[in-house]
């Protein structure tokens, strides 16, 4: 049998990872073995094996290829976080963030992974840091956009941004996690910005 090609071999890397994805979804992670993610995409045990040594290998490398990839999505998409200088502004880019997320199979999955798995577990110490930065990056966006706001006098020079910040974040998580789990029963870009614009004009100036 011919030797695979670097490409074809990178293929079949990401063909796995995606598998393990929507396995880890829809089994937990501890029930799915690499005999599942194998059968899934008609390979043996033995190929994966190949390619990833263990499955907190596995795990960690699908991490860092999502991660990696929702970065250049935000990027080319979203507004850079430094110009969210208005409510609207920020509102908008959440409602823009959120669709990025729900529009893609693969960002609906990793989402919903990223929500269910006990991150602080020592089995997942490869990708702890990784997965810290990508659960706070959004609160981080938020707080700083209002700090720049509350400077420039659109809030209230008294604003809890601590406070603030929080309940927009737990806002957004809870409604997406609505959305992807099929369980909101409204539109979603209403519901944030209802939301965000109850929050926010609470510190208005």
């Amino acid at each position: 049998m011919a030797r695979k090609t670097k490409a074809e071999a990178e293929k079949t890397r990401l063909r796995i990872m995606k598998a393990a994805l929507k396995l880890f979804v829809e089994n937990g992670y501890e029930r799915t073995t690499f005999a599942d993610v194998a059968q899934h995409i008609g390979l043996t045990k033995g190929a994966v094996y190949w390619h990833f040594k263990s499955k907190p290998e596995l795990l960690a490398e699908l991490v860092v290829f999502m991660t990696e990839r929702h970065t250049v999505q935000l990027t080319r998409t979203l507004s850079h976080p430094a110009s969210l200088d208005s409510l609207e502004a920020l509102t908008a880019y959440f409602v823009q963030r959120a669709r990025l997320i729900v529009d893609s199979p693969a960002n609906r999955r990793f989402f919903l992974m990223v929500r269910r798995l006990d991150w602080s577990s020592s089995k997942f110490v490869l990708v702890h840091q990784r997965i810290r930065n990508v659960s706070t990056m959004p609160y981080a966006i938020v707080f700083s956009a209002l700090e720049g706001m509350r400077h420039t006098g659109v809030i209230r020079p008294d604003a809890d941004l601590v406070t603030v910040s929080s309940v927009l974040m737990v806002l957004w998580l809870g409604l997406l996690e609505h959305e992807i789990s099929h369980c909101l029963e409204t539109d979603l870009e209403k519901a944030l910005r209802l939301g965000f614009q109850a929050v926010l004009n609470s510190v208005k100036n």
